[in-house]
C-alpha cells in the first residue's frame, strides 16, 4: 500500500511538472509572438478592378483607408469602394472622400458599399453586390489580424463565384503585434478576434452562420 501510494504521487508530481513546463512555454514571449503570426494571412497583390476597405472601429487613424491610397496609386485598383458606416452621424464616405483629395484622388473615385447584417452574413452579401456590380478581381484589406479570417470568409465562395478576392493584410499601429499581451488595446483586439475565428469555426460546424 505503501509503495502504491509513492508511486500515485510520483505520476502527479510528473504530471504537474509537464503542466508547469507547457503552460510556462506557452505564455513565453516567443510562443505569444507565434499565436498572433497564425492569425495573419497574406495573398499576392496584383492589379485589380476594385479596392474594397472593411470598416474596423479601432482604425481610429485611417491607416486602412490610406493603404487603399497607396495601392490606387501603385495601379492594384481603378477604384476605391468601403464599406459604409457613420461617424458622428456623417457618412463615413464623406470622411473617406476628404482624406482621398488631400491625397490627390478624386472624389468620385471612392464609394460606399451598405450591407446589413454579422460578419458572415455581411461579407455574402458584400460578396453578392460586388458579382452584381460585374466586377472580377478584388483586393480586400483589412488589419493584419483579422487577415486569416477573412481569408476563410472571402475563400468560402459558392462553386459559381466567377470573382477572384486577394486578401491584403494591413499592419496597423493599435495592435502591437509583437507584444500583444503587454498592451491592453492589443489584448482585447487579439481576444475578440479568436473569439470571431473561433465561432466561424464553430458556426461552419453546426451548418449556420455567426450573427454578432
Amino acid at each position: 500500500m505503501g509503495n502504491k501510494g509513492k508511486t500515485g504521487c510520483g505520476c502527479l508530481l510528473f504530471i504537474l511538472v509537464i503542466c508547469m513546463v507547457f503552460t510556462g512555454a506557452l505564455i513565453h514571449p516567443f510562443s505569444l509572438k507565434l499565436i498572433a503570426k497564425q492569425l495573419r494571412h497574406a495573398d499576392k497583390v496584383v492589379p485589380a478592378d476594385m479596392i474594397f476597405v472593411h470598416r474596423f472601429a479601432e482604425d481610429k487613424n485611417g491607416e486602412l483607408y490610406t493603404d487603399a491610397f497607396r495601392e490606387y496609386w501603385a495601379g492594384n485598383g481603378k477604384t476605391i469602394y468601403v464599406e459604409e458606416d457613420k461617424i458622428f452621424g456623417t457618412s463615413i464616405q464623406d470622411v473617406i472622400a476628404k482624406m482621398a483629395k488631400t491625397r490627390g484622388i478624386k472624389e468620385d473615385i471612392v464609394k460606399t458599399i451598405d450591407v446589413p447584417g454579422g460578419e458572415t452574413v455581411k461579407v455574402n452579401n458584400i460578396k453578392e453586390k460586388i458579382r452584381a456590380m460585374g466586377y472580377k478581381k478584388v483586393i480586400v484589406l483589412v488589419p493584419e489580424y483579422a487577415s486569416k479570417r477573412f481569408h476563410l470568409l472571402y475563400g468560402a465562395s459558392q462553386d459559381n463565384d466567377k470573382v477572384l478576392y486577394i486578401i491584403k493584410p494591413v499592419e496597423v499601429s493599435y495592435f502591437k503585434k509583437d507584444a500583444w499581451w503587454k498592451d491592453n488595446t492589443s489584448r482585447i483586439v487579439f481576444l475578440k478576434e479568436i473569439y470571431d475565428t473561433g465561432s466561424y469555426y464553430v458556426s461552419g460546424l453546426m451548418g449556420g452562420e455567426t450573427k454578432k
